[in-house]
């Protein structure tokens, strides 16, 4: 979960911010994406992460069950490997508003990320990638920063054609802590 998290923040910080309204709402766009969709439709994602000698691996499906005007309702199942024992999670399922709310919390941690934006080195592109044996054209950015004595480089590959957005992540952090992180989604199906 933390990895989500953390691929979450990287997707807020490194792809361009939504404007907020007066009353400090935004359109949600976890909902804009998977609201294109018909209940049944799901995506599996498949992560892998290595850190000091240790290797952790997860898969993740998520499964489309309502659409609503409002919100809708997605279940995920979560099965890991650490240190070769599987764990399976129960499912859980969660809802998704339409709109966002913005926090002072989230507007504080948007201010600092923008302080640190012009640190981060980027590059952009495209690239086609076969996923459960379909093409998808996706879009791509590459990004470098150093960050409290570690160098991390990134690439996230993104498709709007996919539930989730984001098809595919590579980690690399280097200094003082080692990690390297691939995220990538190995199947979809539409409802």
């Amino acid at each position: 979960m933390r990895i989500t998290r953390n691929l979450m923040l990287m997707t807020f910080i490194l792809l361009p911010a939504a404007i907020a309204s007066a009353d400090e709402t935004i359109d949600n766009p976890e909902f804009a994406n998977w609201s294109k969709f018909k209940p049944g439709t799901s995506v599996t994602i498949k992560t892998v992460n290595e850190f000091s000698g240790m290797s952790t691996e997860s898969t993740m499906k998520t499964t489309l069950l309502e659409v609503g005007a409002d919100k809708i309702v997605v279940e995920t199942a979560i099965s890991m490997t650490v240190s070769g024992m599987k764990i399976d999670n129960p499912p859980m399922k969660r809802d998704i508003a339409k709109t966002i709310t913005l926090t002072d919390e989230y507007k504080k941690a948007k201010a600092e990320a923008e302080k640190h934006k012009a640190d981060v080195k980027t590059e952009e592109g495209t690239e086609t990638l076969t996923i459960g044996g379909v093409e998808c054209k996706c879009k791509w950015q590459r990004s470098k920063i150093s960050i409290m004595g570690n160098d991390v480089e990134s690439k996230i590959w993104t498709c709007d054609d996919v539930p989730g957005i984001t098809v595919k992540m590579e980690s690399t952090t280097s200094g003082a802590a080692s990690v390297k992180t691939k995220f990538e989604v190995t199947e979809f199906k539409k409802g």
